[in-house]
């Protein structure tokens, strides 16, 4: 499978972490390495941001065998989302087209069911589409401080390029992470985000680490054999805290947490597309965790 290129739509609200807070600012901004933030508009929506993103690959082509659309903030439950975006881009109607929802795990998830896809005869081209808008849960400061709104689109084809992947889920944790109320008991506009921060930096340290050291060991490769490594953007202190365990060059760490936050299944994608150039012709090792809880990982050389 190869990944053809990546386009990118955020929230037109730019929000200063500074502005947020009248003192401390400096502080917060330290440990979480996030400087601003983006967030939706009241006209804009997640299928509004696919859309956008969408465009800016697709240039008008309606090629597609197969749209994957990852969101954990849906506009609709009925329909799937991607069936607007399906008519807003319009794409050819002979095609399979679905939402999966996950969250900052959700990319490799996605490169996972696309590869399958592309192995049968019938699919050649596929969308794949992060969106979210954490935004409209983000009632707490703790939590605004550290979402962005944005979407990806990523165009995958076939190619004899192998991914190779490892994946982890703890259900029984579920909770350390997630809506405080069910959708049947409040409204999204009374709903919040609950997320225990000491509970997920253990499972950041621990379970995240040991996933990628097992991938690298089952397919044999060593830190030489890698030439970049793109993490889900957590946070700083998160991020830190993974590379110094992991004990693989911090420069082959890429970040951008600083410039957009924490992007949930965004952020992988977006990494590609701002070092896209950068990543041509090289090895690299994802790794998105988070919401489920759940780790993804997979080994990918850019040809």
């Amino acid at each position: 499978m190869k990944i053809e290129k990546v386009g990118i739509a955020l929230g037109e609200q730019k929000i200063k972490i500074k502005d947020l807070l009248n003192q401390n600012y400096k502080k917060v901004i330290e440990t979480t390495g996030i400087s601003q933030v983006y967030h939706s508009t009241d006209k804009e929506d997640i299928i509004s941001l696919a859309t956008k993103a969408s465009k800016k690959v697709l240039k008008n082509q309606t090629n597609i065998d197969a749209i994957i659309l990852i969101t954990q903030t849906p506009k609709y439950n009925i329909p799937p989302n991607s069936f607007i975006i399906q008519k807003n881009l319009k794409i050819k109607n002979k095609c399979l087209i679905f939402d999966i929802n996950q969250g900052c795990s959700g990319y490799i998830y996605g490169l996972k069911v696309a590869e399958s896809l592309l192995n049968s005869k019938e699919i050649n081209r596929i969308l794949l589409i992060t969106a979210d808008n954490y935004s409209r849960y983000c009632k707490k400061l703790n939590v605004k401080l550290l979402f962005s709104d944005s979407a990806t689109a990523t165009i995958l084809t076939k190619s004899k390029n192998k991914l190779k992947f490892k994946f982890f889920s703890d259900g029984e944790n579920y909770i350390h992470l997630s809506q405080k109320f069910d959708n049947y008991t409040e409204s999204i506009n009374s709903n919040s985000l609950h997320m225990d921060g000491n509970k997920l930096f253990n499972f950041s340290l621990n379970t995240v680490t040991n996933l990628i050291n097992e991938l690298m060991k089952e397919n044999r490769f060593t830190n030489k054999n890698l030439d970049y490594v793109l993490l889900h953007q957590a946070s700083n202190i998160i991020n830190n805290n993974i590379m110094n365990k992991l004990k693989i060059e911090n420069n082959k760490f890429l970040t951008n947490y600083k410039k957009f936050g924490n992007t949930v299944s965004s952020t992988i994608p977006l990494l590609i597309s701002n070092n896209f150039e950068k990543l041509k012709n090289k090895k690299i090792l994802m790794c998105g965790f988070g919401v489920g809880l759940s780790v993804s990982s997979c080994f990918y050389e850019f040809k």
